[in-house]
């Protein structure tokens, strides 16, 4: 007969020995989840709640650093409605700032990208502060696809840089890849530092 103990291991090195499959069939999972969520303004927010949580701190902490003078952040969704007052989404946080100028709308508006370096320092380095078991193996992927889901900027965040003074606000990031070119940055370049 099969213990617990016994099943948890078998379960445990089932997923570790498969963790690419299972981080696919979870992904799949969370992503079903989140897209059957929307009908519902409250389970949208647990749903969204960690990657929401971290895409407006991204833009919080971009703001107060450029000096983007942030007067409200809030994670609680909202309705958004249309010209005939009709529900057609849901906010689900945001970050308002009052000194958005052509020098830092870009890496505010941008900042969620930021959340990419985030979750592959987790990746590497998860494990090192807690055991492997079924539980953290599950949060472990979960954690990195809510980061990597919330890392992309959203609709408002794309117009934020691509509005009518948009190229304006591309000098910033033109001249970000001229330095990373000028220097010869890579990725394993800047890993080192981390």
């Amino acid at each position: 007969m099969i213990s617990i103990d016994n099943l948890e291991n078998i379960l445990f090195n089932l997923i570790q020995d498969n963790l690419l499959y299972f981080t696919i069939i979870i992904s799949a999972i969370i992503g079903k989840l989140k897209e059957s969520s929307k009908s519902n303004i409250f389970t949208a927010w647990i749903m969204y709640l960690i990657g929401t949580l971290f895409h407006e701190l991204a833009h919080l902490l971009v703001s107060i650093i450029t000096y983007g003078k942030p007067t409200w952040f809030s994670i609680f969704p909202s309705k958004q409605k249309n010209e005939m007052n009709e529900t057609v989404g849901y906010t689900l946080g945001y970050v308002s700032s009052n000194n958005l100028r052509w020098y830092n709308v870009f890496l505010v508006a941008m900042a969620p990208l930021l959340l990419l370096p985030l979750s592959y320092w987790i990746y590497l380095h998860f494990f090192d502060y807690c055991d492997k078991s079924i539980i953290t193996i599950v949060s472990y992927i979960f954690i990195i696809i809510s980061l990597l889901f919330s890392s992309i900027p959203s609709g408002t965040d794309f117009k934020l840089v691509f509005n009518v003074k948009s190229i304006q606000n591309l000098i910033v990031p033109v001249i970000i890849m001229f330095l990373l070119f000028y220097f010869d940055f890579s990725i394993n370049s800047i890993l080192k530092f981390i």
